[in-house]
């Protein structure tokens, strides 16, 4: 089949998912530029074409699409809690920045969504299920999803993601596998609280690959993408073997009320979930424990690996509006 790919602009290409994005698409010599407002970066240094633009900048993004034959769309106010810092901000970001592309792009469109939107569910949660988004993040996405439904998109819910991107991105240390990882080497134990719930888990380099792999197939829709579904008891099982550390066990409940897990088949089936290689939860947790035992990476005391209290300082500083 004739390669449709032209050039690529990847919006929010700065972030932590951007990072993988971005090596797996010039490993596959793609022409692609990054548009970044660099809301958790003072620089960018990786080494690709590079545009600093805000998604609310319509009448910058409306001379850019043009020359572009696909976008993929990763920039949004990521979290449950990062979305109530300003919930007007996030509805601008997540929502009526991705109503505006969808009413002004007609080329090809790659949408991360989250598995989020099925908030408490019984069973495993197919495309097809009933929704019951828990949060203003879960809402926004899930409204956004509506507003492509009729375009040239595939729409990606995506599981817990964890991992490390890439050599230059931000990591986050606010996901379930990496704060665990971090929290039982640095704590040397870890507190579960009851455990029972499920979260489906993908490691961030094989999202990058999905959707790279994905840019030029004739599949349009709402495809899970997750690579494990797992209860927190058994990750901390798992963290705990790697890691050494002990788990107390407590039946107080855990603020977050969600529980749900996916199923995968459809987007195995169409060939969406097509992966040569699975980085496991053991890789994933293995690389953020390496970054920490090797002093590279402080743990714990900073900010900027947590979205909620990045952005909360910024807006008290004044550095964002």
């Amino acid at each position: 089949m004739e390669n449709k790919v032209k050039k690529v602009l990847v919006v929010g290409g700065a972030g932590y998912i951007g990072g993988g994005v971005t090596t797996a698409l010039a490993r596959k010599e793609i022409p692609f530029v990054v548009y970044d407002n660099l809301l958790y970066e003072h620089q960018y240094l990786k080494p690709v074409d590079f545009i600093y633009g805000d998604v609310r900048d319509t009448e910058k993004l409306s001379k850019l699409l043009p020359e572009f034959s696909h976008v993929i769309w990763l920039a949004a106010i990521v979290g449950d809690a990062a979305c109530q810092v300003k919930p007007e901000l996030t509805v601008s970001v997540n929502q009526d920045s991705t109503r505006w592309l969808a009413d002004n792009y007609d080329g090809r469109i790659i949408f991360l969504s989250t598995c989020s939107v099925y908030g408490q569910h019984d069973g495993i949660a197919d495309e097809s299920s009933p929704v019951k988004p828990l949060s203003l993040y879960a809402q926004t996405k899930l409204a956004a999803e509506k507003f492509l439904q009729n375009k040239n998109s595939l729409i990606l819910r995506l599981g817990t993601v964890f991992g490390i991107s890439d050599n230059h991105s931000r990591l986050r240390m606010d996901l379930v596998v990496n704060y665990m990882t971090g929290t039982a080497l640095t704590e040397k134990k870890l507190t579960v609280y009851g455990g029972e719930q499920w979260r489906p888990l993908v490691h961030v380099k094989d999202i990058a690959q999905i959707i790279v792999d994905n840019l030029d197939k004739d599949l349009n829709g709402i495809y899970n993408v997750a690579t494990i579904n797992i209860q927190i008891k058994d990750l901390a099982k798992i963290i705990s073997g790697l890691t050494g550390c002990e788990i107390e066990w407590t039946s107080r409940e855990f603020e977050d009320p969600r529980n749900y897990r996916v199923s995968t088949e459809k987007a195995e089936k169409d060939g969406i979930l097509e992966l040569s290689v699975i980085h496991d939860i053991e890789t994933g947790s293995n690389e953020v424990a390496s970054l920490i035992k090797s002093g590279r990476m402080k743990f714990g005391q900073s900010d900027i690996y947590f979205n909620e209290r990045h952005i909360a300082n910024l807006f008290k500083n004044g550095e964002f509006k």
